[in-house]
């Protein structure tokens, strides 16, 4: 693997556990806290793959407001196509249009996160 690639794999899997960590600490703080598993030491592609897929099957249980569940679920949907796109960039073309689409998917569901945030922080100022 070329240094380049080296370098835009790591910039990759570095925006996509950034995005996840704050998926993951998001659904602790909802009505009905949702554990995700806490990534210490090396991205465990298998088990967060997991656990944000159960994430998207169970949202719609949530106390929350509609919007609210569509940015978090929206957000989730993106992370895993990002997810299974990196394996495919890893694995067999890290070409720069595989590259580009997770940078987009990654951008669109940490957007969609801050925007949940940025939500909650107005219903919660009186």
């Amino acid at each position: 693997m070329s240094d380049e690639i080296e370098r835009n794999s790591a910039a990759l899997i570095g925006a996509l556990i950034e995005v996840y960590e704050t998926l993951r600490l998001i659904c602790t703080g909802l009505p009905i806290p949702i554990t995700l598993p806490r990534q210490v030491t090396e991205f465990d592609g298998a088990t967060t793959i997991q656990a944000v897929s159960r994430l998207v099957e169970i949202i719609e249980d949530q106390p929350i407001k509609e919007f609210e569940k569509a940015m978090i679920w929206g957000a989730s949907l993106q992370w895993l196509s990002a997810n299974k796109l990196i394996s495919r960039y890893l694995n067999y073309s890290a070409d720069a249009v595989s590259r580009m689409e997770i940078e987009l998917l990654i951008q669109h569901a940490g957007d969609a996160l801050i925007t949940y945030l940025d939500g909650e922080e107005e219903t919660d100022t009186p």
